[in-house]
């Protein structure tokens, strides 16, 4: 493994695994991206903040009434990690501040196939 690339990514983790982690705000999420060497949708470490996410999302879905429906395509078809952060890493300014997690929400409202109003 690259060297640099290990730092890198050991200076990006280490402030997450504080005892009293924060959120993850877009504009840290599009840090990492950009900060990554290769293409920001293969990077490992957005790829398992969104693949947790999808994760807590489809048992949620699955076994509890808490949430209204959130998506109908099967999440095969929708649950596409590259693509979703993408979208996340192209929010705009305003939402720098906001949740990183509030754009996969976005995300999944926009492609879900329902019908959201």
């Amino acid at each position: 493994m690259n060297i640099r690339l290990f730092i890198i990514y050991l200076i990006i983790l280490l402030p997450l695994h504080a005892p009293i982690a924060t959120a993850l705000t877009i504009q840290q999420f599009s840090d990492i991206c950009d900060s990554s060497p290769n293409e920001c949708s293969n990077n490992p470490i957005l790829q398992a903040y969104v693949g947790g996410a999808l994760d807590l999302l489809a048992t949620l879905d699955e076994k509890t009434n808490y949430l209204e429906k959130m998506y109908c395509k099967e999440p095969k078809e929708l649950f596409d990690v590259p693509a979703i952060i993408r979208f996340i890493a192209q929010r705009d300014e305003q939402q720098a501040t906001d949740n990183a997690m509030l754009a996969l929400v976005h995300y999944i409202k926009k492609w879900s196939g329902c019908d959201h109003k």
